[in-house]
C-alpha cells in the first residue's frame, strides 16, 4: 500500500498530460467555432436560411470531437501508468499525452478543410443536381429533344460522375 501511494505521489506527468489535454481540447473548440462562423457567413453569402439544423451538427460534432480527445486521453493515462514509454525506452514522451495530441491535430485538420471549402462549388453542385432532377423527370415524359439536349449539356459539363448516375 505505501508503494502505490508513494507511486501516486510521484504522478507528476498526471498534471502535465492534464492540461496538455486541456489545451488541445480548447484549441479543437476554437477551430469548431471558426468553422461555425465560417459556415454562417458562407451561407449568408449564398442567400440561404440558417437553420438549427446546421447547429444540431455542429454540437454534434462537438460531442464527437471532445469524446474523441477524452477517449485519447484515457489512452495516454494507461500507457503512463503501464509505464509503456520507459518499457521502450521513450522517457521524452512522459508527461506527453500522444495520442490526444495526435487526434487533435486530425480534429483541427478536419476544421481546416472544412473552413477552406469554396461555397460557390457547393452552390453549384446544388444547382447541377437540381438540373438533373428535372432531367429525370422529363425523361420520364415524352420530351425526348428536349431531355437529350440537356443530357448533352450535362455530360459536357459535368465535374463530378456521382451527379450524373441516375441518368
Amino acid at each position: 500500500m505505501d508503494a502505490l501511494i508513494k507511486y501516486i505521489e510521484e504522478m507528476t506527468w498526471l498534471s502535465e498530460l492534464s492540461l496538455i489535454t486541456a489545451v488541445i481540447a480548447l484549441i479543437v473548440v476554437v477551430a469548431m467555432g471558426i468553422d461555425l462562423i465560417s459556415g454562417l457567413y458562407k451561407a449568408s453569402l449564398r442567400g440561404e436560411k440558417r437553420t438549427s439544423f446546421g447547429l444540431q451538427r455542429t454540437t454534434l460534432k462537438c460531442i464527437t470531437y471532445l469524446g474523441s480527445i477524452l477517449i485519447c486521453y484515457g489512452i495516454d493515462v494507461l500507457v503512463h501508468l503501464g509505464k509503456l514509454w520507459e518499457a521502450i525506452g521513450w522517457n521524452w514522451l512522459i508527461g506527453v499525452p500522444v495520442f490526444a495530441l495526435i487526434i487533435g491535430v486530425f480534429n483541427c485538420t478536419v476544421e481546416l478543410f472544412s473552413v477552406r471549402e469554396k461555397s460557390d462549388s457547393k452552390a453549384d453542385k446544388k444547382a447541377f443536381k437540381q438540373i438533373m432532377a428535372i432531367v429525370k423527370e422529363l425523361r420520364q415524359s415524352e420530351a425526348t429533344e428536349l431531355v437529350k439536349a440537356l443530357q448533352e449539356i450535362a455530360n459536357n459539363n459535368k465535374k463530378n460522375d456521382d451527379f450524373t448516375e441516375g441518368l
